[in-house]
């Protein structure tokens, strides 16, 4: 009797794994799939991974390519609709190429209800597939371009047992005609934001879904995959059950990163600040710290959690998911993104129906970047803060065609001005394989100088760093003995010199230090009331902080940064 009742179990798990892996579909859109993990698909955990194909690492050096750079399409997925607004999917297929995950039979309905909302379907194309979901973000790979300049897809073991999301991947690499590598690891892409600069974060979570392998491990996957030799792992300061960085925070470019901020009431706000700290005080790939932008969402739950964070960047655009709770939230996330990415095009969209925002799943969740397989790359670390040069300031960039085309006569070139003065060009000399330069005047102490880099190949296209070009330049300050330089105390091992000045409460602070350490930063009124007052880490060399002090009226303030050695002091104007 018991060995009956042992087979009747067995036979009972058997169809409901069936039941699972096919995917029923239940006529609901996404097949009634919510972020959470459903019940039955708790108990199969253990079959994550059934249809991914493993394979080596391809051979480096490669690179990681970020959602802020070239793309040429998106991907998104159809499950008896679609989890995103329709007007979000006209503008996108404005943008570029749309690529719909869908089977054979519903693509139709598909079509018709995208040209009935005004879609460019000329732009939209088809992978013809079963999908269990419409978070395109979570299961597709990643791109990579590869040690021969060519751009690839790395697969991994998405994090829920959905065979027909795991084999996306695949379907997708063969579409595009790239090649694919699969990688052994439990990943989903909601969790995963690179620079492409071979730095990345992600939370605690591919620690907590990776128990048998060590952090190092970890990291060492991600550097023989993708590149990655600066993984950052980070507590998940939203405290929700998914865990992924982007219900919190979003890599804007190589040096900026949005952080959510909470009100102090919140019971997550010491997480936030300490989240918003670390990048704060944390080098990017550029050699400063990383440049945080805070918008303020109502709190910390996927229930009253606008979803700012959870945006999608295609080209020069922004997509910005809208929690509605609040229009006055709402309007202060855009703003923040305009601020922080220049030259961009930045919209909020609200969600509607089965396509809610939530906290935890939004925007990005439901999209994903397919990039330039044609990209004209360019490798730049710029330069910044104060720099005493007699010789003139070089300007080393590497400059690639992912499509393997020439790059055009008389390109690439740096862009650049003194000051408020007119923009002024120099062409980059090829000075060895794949490598150029420029060199820019020697200028008088004390002057700003901005520049960009331009390139174009034969077929015309164009590529420009910083990535908007003339709308966000790098600049960086001349230093020197003239009266203009930024003051130093005789003797001194430190200087400080504040951009712009005047400003409208919003600037930022370069420290030339001979030594690592300290500093106290105060800001006094004319009638000696401190009105700022920060400490600041700063190091052998060049260090930069940005400070906002909107809040304050016109008028004139003193800056004062003191350090165990010296006290600086500054006239600092706000019109």
């Amino acid at each position: 009797m018991k060995h009956q009742y042992f087979m009747l179990a067995i036979i009972f798990v058997t169809i409901n794994i069936g039941q699972l892996f096919a995917q029923i579909d239940n006529g609901l859109p996404n097949n009634g799939l919510t972020h959470k993990i459903s019940e039955s698909e708790k108990l199969f955990m253990n079959n994550k991974g059934t249809n991914m194909l493993y394979t080596n690492p391809p051979v480096g050096p490669v690179r990681n390519i970020a959602e802020f750079e070239p793309s040429e399409a998106v991907i998104i997925a159809y499950k008896n609709g679609f989890g995103l607004p329709l007007s979000l999917i006209k503008d996108m297929s404005n943008t570029g190429k749309v690529i719909i995950d869908a089977t054979s039979s519903s693509q139709t309905n598909a079509l018709n209800l995208l040209n009935s909302n005004g879609v460019n379907t000329s732009n939209c194309s088809f992978i013809t597939t079963a999908v269990d979901s419409w978070w395109t973000r979570d299961y597709t790979g990643w791109f990579i371009a590869d040690s021969s300049y060519h751009v690839a897809i790395v697969d991994f073991t998405y994090n829920r047992p959905r065979p027909n999301d795991d084999a996306v991947t695949t379907l997708e690499a063969n579409y595009l005609g790239i090649t694919m590598y699969g990688m052994d690891i439990v990943h989903t892409g909601g969790n995963y934001m690179c620079d492409g600069y071979n730095g990345a974060v992600s939370t605690v979570l591919v620690e907590e879904e990776n128990p048998s392998l060590t952090t190092s491990q970890i990291e060492q996957k991600m550097l023989d995959y993708l590149g990655i030799n600066n993984y950052i792992i980070r507590p998940d300061a939203q405290g929700e059950y998914i865990e992924h960085i982007d219900c919190w925070a979003k890599t804007l470019a190589p040096d900026k990163i949005l952080v959510d901020s909470v009100p102090a009431t919140d019971a997550q706000y010491s997480q936030y600040e300490a989240a918003a700290a670390y990048f704060a005080s944390t080098n990017c790939a550029y050699g400063y710290p990383y440049k945080v932008y805070r918008p303020l969402i109502s709190g910390s739950s996927e229930t009253n959690a606008e979803p700012y964070s959870n945006s999608f960047i295609f080209n020069n655009k922004v997509y910005v998911p809208m929690g509605g709770y609040s229009a006055v939230h709402d309007t202060a996330a855009l703003e923040c993104y305009r601020k922080a990415m220049p030259g961009y095009i930045v919209k909020g969209y609200i969600a509607f129906g089965g396509a809610s925002w939530y906290g935890t799943d939004a925007l990005h969740c439901r999209t994903h970047e397919i990039a330039d397989r044609e990209m004209l790359y360019i490798e730049h670390f710029p330069l910044f803060g104060l720099i005493n040069s007699p010789t003139g300031y070089d300007i080393n960039a590497k400059v690639v065609s992912y499509a393997d085309y020439n790059i055009a006569t008389n390109y690439p070139m740096v862009i650049y001005k003194i000051n408020q003065g007119q923009w002024d060009s120099l062409t980059m000399a090829n000075i060895s394989y794949l490598n150029y330069k420029a060199t820019i005047p020697t200028q008088n102490a004390g002057d700003t100088i901005f520049y960009y880099i331009k390139a174009k190949d034969v077929t015309g296209k164009l590529a420009y760093h910083a990535l908007m070009g003339q709308a966000d330049p790098y600049f960086f300050i001349a230093s020197g003995t003239q009266v203009e330089t930024p003051e130093i105390i005789a003797n001194s091992l430190m200087s400080f010199f504040t951009y712009p000045n005047p400003s409208k409460g919003d600037f930022i602070l370069f420290v030339k230090s001979n030594y690592y350490g300290n500093a106290a930063i105060q800001i006094f009124n004319i009638t000696g009331n401190l009105v700022y007052n920060e400490n600041f880490g700063i190091v052998n060399g060049n260090s930069m902080k940005k400070i906002n002090i909107e809040n304050l009226n016109q008028g004139v303030y003193f800056i004062e940064v003191k350090t165990k050695f010296d006290v600086f002091k500054k006239k600092l104007i706000i019109d």
